[in-house]
């Protein structure tokens, strides 16, 4: 059985944009923002070699995806209302590691439970509103 080839490894940054918009390109990962803002400044964190289980990494390269999973967080908490970031690895349909980061505030979506991977109607933000949260993002990982 010919397994389909991972949609996280052969997408373009396009054929991508329509879920989540290309923040930076760190060393082992890239970041990118969800187009749903229900909880705001959430992103994904792509690892760039393909690797189904955190287990298959090398020690180094798991401790620097790692490393880039705290600093997006910072800079994700650093975007405004945030009492916590949550973080979650899934990859039952996509089956690449990719680390969802999840900005809650108390008594907002979800919070004291497992946010909703997605949303029945998810918050667009107005595409100058989303372009400065992605501009700001990008400042505070120091990247263009």
């Amino acid at each position: 059985m010919t397994q389909a080839p991972c949609r996280y490894c052969t997408a373009s940054l396009a054929e991508l944009d329509s879920l989540m918009v290309h923040v930076a390109d760190l060393d082992r990962s890239r970041a990118f923002l969800l187009r749903d803002q229900t909880h705001r400044g959430r992103c994904v964190l792509l690892l760039k070699q393909h690797a189904r289980e955190l287990f298959e990494l090398a020690p180094e390269d798991l401790r620097i995806f790692m490393a880039e999973a705290a600093e997006l967080a910072a800079a994700i908490a650093q975007l405004g209302d945030c009492d916590k970031v949550n973080y979650a690895i899934y990859g039952d349909l996509n089956e690449h590691v990719h680390l969802h980061l999840v900005p809650k505030t108390r008594g907002g979506s979800n919070w004291g439970q497992a946010f909703v991977l997605v949303q029945d109607q998810p918050v667009t933000l107005p595409q100058a509103e989303f372009n400065a949260t992605l501009q700001k993002l990008q400042l505070l990982l120091q990247v263009t």
